[in-house]
């Protein structure tokens, strides 16, 4: 009786282990995932980002796309950069597959005649100031240029951007900017004229409200280039 009950028992074990390592717990292959679209992705700066979309397969469970996770929060539409799209999913065994999409965000113009250097006088209620400054492809407003040191300043956390049309037009959508030697936030705005080609001895006049703590100044800006 006894050697029944010890093969019994012995035979239950077996079958528990045999069991045990066919069960889902021996699942340990993550679910792939295959990207939609282009990758790397082009994105016109100030535009917004539409994922393209991705597909999930997992070995046991099939199909499991809708459980996708996307994640685009380091995307900045309105910042020329390179910046990545991180998805996940997981399976019901708990194992997760992992891709990435590289996002490029970059002004639609790559080249300007406007681009150069300049030397700007500004004049205000005081006597004038003169220094110099250059124009480049904006890296935050598409189909623009930006100022490299607008107004002198320095310690500026972004540059001033600007657009000039067809007709000579200049626009300078409003944009707050912290500089100065000690540091504060000023607000921008104004319009302007442009005369020339962007060739040597073209100019650029704009009319500046410039606000700091809620007091505003004007100034016009002469840039000439060089």
């Amino acid at each position: 009786m006894k050697k029944t009950l010890i093969a019994l028992s012995t035979a239950a074990f077996l079958s528990a282990v045999i069991f045990t390592s066919c069960s889902d717990s021996e699942d340990t292959t993550p679910p792939v995932i295959t990207l939609v679209g282009a990758n790397p992705f082009s994105l016109v700066l100030n535009s917004a980002y539409v994922d393209p979309g991705a597909t999930a397969k997992d070995d046991e469970d099939g199909t499991i796309t809708s459980q996708i996770i996307v994640d685009a929060s380091g995307v900045n539409k309105d910042k020329a950069g390179t910046y990545t799209v991180n998805y996940s999913v997981s399976d019901a065994a708990g194992n997760t597959g992992t891709a990435s999409r590289t996002v490029t965000v970059a002004n639609s113009i790559t080249s300007s005649p406007w681009t150069g250097s300049y030397g700007c006088v500004i004049t205000s209620t005081g006597a004038p100031y003169n220094y110099n400054d250059g124009a480049l492809i904006s890296a935050t407003l598409n189909n623009g240029l930006a100022w490299s040191k607008f107004g002198d300043y320095s310690n500026a956390d972004k540059k001033l951007s600007f657009s000039i049309d067809g007709s000579g037009n200049v626009t300078i959508p409003t944009q707050s900017i912290t500089c100065g030697t000690t540091p504060v936030l000023r607000q921008f705005s104004g319009s302007g004229t442009s005369t020339g080609s962007g060739a040597m001895g073209s100019t650029i006049v704009l009319q500046i409200t410039e606000t700091v703590n809620s007091i505003a100044g004007n100034y016009t800006y002469t840039f000439t280039k060089l």
